[in-house]
């Protein structure tokens, strides 16, 4: 499927890397452009890496709208989970050994 050198910016805007462009076949990945909404991605089964969330009709939504709500998600929950791990005690190798040795006993072979 051949892409306009313009609407290519427009994707890349998007998130898509230049590998992607290869995977548009007009049918599982491809686009359309509207002229005031931009691009919108095609992606079902998301082949290409495109960040964001794909509706179930299997379309992005326009690049004039700018969604990032999957990212700002993410990023919240990477952060929070970071936050926690922080907090929470690690065991020692010697505590899980003795943990596993108290739970199954010693195993001889």
């Amino acid at each position: 499927m051949t892409i306009d050198e313009r609407h290519k910016k427009l994707l890349r805007e998007l998130g898509l890397k230049e590998d992607d462009f290869r995977l548009f076949d007009g049918k599982t990945v491809t686009y359309e452009y509207d002229p005031t909404k931009g691009v919108r991605l095609y992606d079902p089964y998301y082949h290409t890496s495109y960040p964001e969330y794909i509706d179930v009709d299997g379309w992005s939504s326009w690049s004039t709208e700018k969604d990032s709500f999957v990212s700002d998600i993410l990023d919240e929950a990477k952060a929070e989970a970071q936050r926690r791990e922080s907090l929470s005690p690690k065991p020692t190798q010697q505590e899980i050994a003795r943990s596993l040795k108290n739970k199954f006993g010693k195993q001889e072979s």
